[in-house]
């Protein structure tokens, strides 16, 4: 009697690639501009219009206390925005 043989293939994965952290920081028009916004939700609506993500918003401005931003402030802010701007068209 003939030794059983396997028909799997071995596959091969690539490695998974390593993700590169970034760190995000604003060009100094974009500070200065931010700096002199007057609320915390003005820099959050200038911030999305100049293309940065929630994400990245958390990580650059601070709450009205000086903490840190909640990622649920700054998507607030963004539906908040998107709801009003519905509703006048």
């Amino acid at each position: 009697m003939a030794p059983k043989t396997s028909t799997q293939r071995k596959t091969t994965e690539a490695a998974p690639t390593p993700e590169v952290k970034v760190a995000v920081s604003l060009t100094k028009v974009q500070q200065k501009k931010v700096d002199g916004l007057p609320t915390v939700s003005a820099r959050i609506r200038y911030l999305l219009a100049q293309g940065l993500t929630r994400s990245e918003i958390t990580k650059v401005i601070t709450n009205a206390k000086g903490g840190p931003l909640i990622y649920q402030h700054v998507r607030n802010v963004e539906v908040q925005a998107i709801a009003k701007a519905k509703a006048k068209s």
